[in-house]
């Protein structure tokens, strides 16, 4: 049987299994596996499994069909799209480190609101969102493609899950940091929050200079 048949069925067979799994979770709280039940027990087990080898199977059948088909006219947009992911695959790793090991397992460790998580509420899911979509394109097959898309609606519904059990664990604060970041990346957030460093650089700066002259 062909490796990339079976990672295809694999990889279908997760992503199906998890949106299922978090629609049947927001009906009733005692189905729910995401955010993940306690280490250890057997929903635990199921989700990570699930979870793991949906990211492997995209991961694995992507790249391949990206190196075996990378030709013709649209190779250098291909290649770029690559570039995307392995850039926003590299953020979404300092994003993990970031956040520590404890919350990133479900593991109430404190509410997190600066550095990276002041432009938004879930720079994990923003940035593995972006590295699979570019990922999936990428790839330009139709398999790895929904298979990528399928991963990227399975992040999107792990950030939206997620947040009753963030305001049963944070209360207010995190109702009050909710109101003031977006959940996934926002140009226009980030565009103010860049013109308010801006704001507060130049006058500095423009001081600086005066002093030495």
């Amino acid at each position: 049987m062909p490796i990339d048949f079976i990672l295809i069925i694999a990889g279908v067979a997760s992503a199906l299994l998890l949106i299922a799994g978090m629609l049947a979770g927001g009906i009733n709280a005692a189905w729910r596996i995401w955010p993940a039940p306690p280490v250890g027990s057997a929903k635990s087990f199921a989700f990570w499994t699930l979870f793991r080898t949906l990211n492997v199977s995209v991961l694995i059948l992507a790249a391949e069909r990206f190196l075996t088909t990378l030709s013709g006219p649209l190779a250098p947009f291909r290649i770029a799209l690559a570039a995307v992911a392995f850039i926003a695959g590299v953020a979404y790793i300092y994003t993990l480190w970031s956040l520590g090991r404890k919350a990133t397992y479900c593991q109430a460790s404190g509410l997190e609101t600066t550095g990276v998580y002041r432009w938004t509420r879930n720079p994990q899911y923003a940035t593995a969102i972006l590295a699979f979509t570019a990922l999936g394109l990428a790839a330009w097959s139709w398999d790895a493609t929904l298979l990528a898309a399928a991963l990227a609606i399975v992040y999107a519904m792990m950030a939206r899950t997620e947040e009753p059990w963030l305001e049963a664990r944070y209360g207010r604060p995190y109702l009050d940091y909710k109101k003031d970041v977006p959940r996934f990346f926002n140009i226009r957030h980030a565009a103010s929050e860049l013109q308010a460093f801006l704001a507060h650089k130049v006058p500095a700066l423009s001081s600086s200079q005066r002093s030495k002259r």
